[in-house]
């Protein structure tokens, strides 16, 4: 199940308030949920910054901060892929890193 976007003006207590349950709900570890909310929170504001300087910062400082974590929902259905198929971890493809998606998986 993706997880759900910080809304507008939230804070990062409120979302984790929510965010942290639900990730436990769907079979995460506490810390791994932590992690994962937190990284979701950090991301949602580092998509609105506008200034070349300020997105670079933030980027250093999430990398820093996540380094070793893992981050990824492995085993589930996630946006990422396609229907029926799962996210079994990440690749490399030009350059990027990117979901690797395995499947079709039957029901």
């Amino acid at each position: 199940m993706p997880i759900d976007k910080p809304k507008s003006g939230e804070s990062k207590d409120d979302y984790l308030k929510y965010c942290i349950p639900q990730e436990i709900n769907n079979g995460m570890k506490q810390d791994q949920a932590v992690a994962v909310c937190i990284s979701h929170y950090d991301r949602d504001k580092m998509s609105k910054l506008k200034d070349t300087s300020s997105k670079v910062m933030a980027a250093v400082t999430y990398n820093t901060k996540f380094r070793g974590i893992n981050l990824i929902n492995l085993g589930e259905n996630s946006d990422a892929c396609w229907e029926n198929y799962i996210q079994v971890g990440t690749k490399m493809l030009d350059g990027r890193e990117v979901p690797d998606c395995r499947g079709p998986i039957e029901d």
